[in-house]
């Protein structure tokens, strides 16, 4: 599980929180601090106090209600009784213990030390008599010499309960991260979004898909940026469209030229002169059309939608082992795909054609990933070169040396798969297979 998020506005809300709470964490605990530190100087005040106001009223009672006295007096968070021995030994007090028991003193009788206080840290499970000592973890105890010879012990618990204003401020930082994600939701309406929008939108142009222009809305940087990519789009199709239209008209004026010089050639009476001439116009025909379809790339023409890439695979091998050709196909039942079913099957379609002519046969797998769909076509050929791998992509790049279209085809079939694949988001990679052969990887976005 990842924590920190993909997305911007989760990005942008998480550092938004963390600072909120971090700030109000920082606050919260140096008040605490400071508070405790006052509650429990009170505290030790408090104590002191009611120590010096009980022995004096102690003094002034009958000593058959003494007991009821300290009984009445006492509290549930203060306990006094009257013991025979002291509740806190002797030599136990620090420097500010003596200063407590000083101010005792001045408060019954000057300069006479007859109070003993000393701060105890207890364990949870320590063995105490009932009534005498407390069950916090930090208590003050108090003991104090009476005329009669008996102490008066009391012992009173520092660790106060959770004041009040501690609710107060996690509400109050729970309603700072209620406002940051308020302003998160509202920067996501109107930065995160038509970012998103931007994003996907540059992605589907990329793939050659048509759209309608993005609205502009958002900051004014942002709303610049995406008048300029509508701008920029609407460029780019002008530009296809006339290069289109250009090429077009040149692949009908080229083909007329071609089909005179191959009448002509079937009226030169010598019989090998005139296959000979045959045969290269047909070459050159060839050539001219694939170029001219590598050029054009008419598959960005055409409207992206959902295919069954399964189905469409099936369908390419059905035609082929119609042709005698020994091509089979792995895949499962459907495989669903967003994209030009034209451009797709013509890039794969040039893979097969490469795997059977070289390698014999073609054997196609299809696997779908988690964020991606691979289509893999092995063949059992002789493999390639690995320092000629990439440069067979390049147009007119072919292995084999002739010019015969027959023997090395054109050099155009991996350079318009490549084209096609790249077109949808995709990439194609050739490479040698260890047990012999050589395996063309389709990758496309799932």
């Amino acid at each position: 599980m990842r924590l920190v998020p993909h997305s911007l506005g989760g990005r942008l809300a998480l550092l938004l929180v963390l600072a909120v709470v971090g700030a109000q964490a920082a606050a919260f605990a140096m008040f605490a601090h400071e508070s405790s530190r006052v509650g429990r100087a009170a505290a030790r005040t408090q104590v002191v106090d009611r120590i010096a106001t009980l022995v004096r009223l102690l003094d002034t009672v009958q000593p058959d209600t003494v007991p009821s006295v300290v009984a009445a007096y006492g509290s549930p968070r203060h306990r006094f009784t009257i013991d025979a021995g002291s509740l806190v030994p002797e030599g136990a007090m620090g420097v500010d213990e003596t200063r407590l028991a000083r101010r005792i003193d001045r408060r019954m009788k000057a300069d006479v030390s007859q109070a003993r206080i000393a701060l105890v840290e207890r364990d949870a499970g320590e063995d105490t008599p009932r009534g005498r000592l407390s069950d916090r973890p930090q208590a003050l105890r108090v003991s104090v010499l009476l005329d009669d010879g008996r102490w008066l012990n009391a012992e009173a618990p520092l660790a106060l309960r959770t004041p009040p204003w501690i609710r107060i401020a996690l509400i109050q930082v729970l309603a700072s991260v209620v406002a940051v994600l308020v302003v998160v939701a509202i920067a996501n309406r109107g930065i995160v979004g038509p970012v998103a929008e931007l994003a996907t939108a540059a992605e589907m142009a990329g793939r050659g898909a048509a759209f309608e222009p993005l609205p502009e809305r958002g900051p004014r940087e942002l709303r610049t940026m995406t008048a300029a990519f509508n701008v920029m789009q609407v460029r780019l199709e002008a530009f296809v469209a006339d290069r289109t239209r250009m090429l077009a008209a040149i692949s009908h004026d080229l083909r007329t030229p071609i089909a005179s010089l191959w009448l002509r050639a079937e009226m030169v009476e010598d019989g090998e002169l005139r296959s000979a001439m045959v045969r290269t116009i047909s070459d050159m025909g060839r050539m001219v059309d694939a170029t001219l379809a590598f050029a054009r790339d008419d598959a960005l023409a055409q409207e992206s939608g959902p295919l069954d890439l399964a189905e469409m695979v099936r369908a390419l091998v059905d035609d082929h082992v119609v042709l005698g050709r020994d091509v089979t196909v792995a895949s499962p039942a459907d495989l669903q795909f967003h994209g030009r079913p034209v451009a797709l099957r013509r890039a794969l379609d040039n893979l097969v054609e490469n795997a059977v002519r070289y390698g014999d046969r073609a054997r196609i797998t299809l696997e779908r990933g988690d964020d991606s769909i691979r289509i893999l076509v092995d063949d059992d050929g002789p493999g390639i070169p690995a320092d000629r791998i990439e440069e067979m992509f390049a147009p007119f790049a072919r292995l084999e040396g002739s010019r015969n279209a027959e023997t090395g085809g054109t050099g155009l079939g991996l350079a318009i798969a490549r084209s096609a694949i790249r077109a949808h988001g995709g990439d194609v990679a050739l490479a040698n297979r260890g047990g012999g052969g050589l395996r063309a990887d389709v990758s496309l976005p799932a």
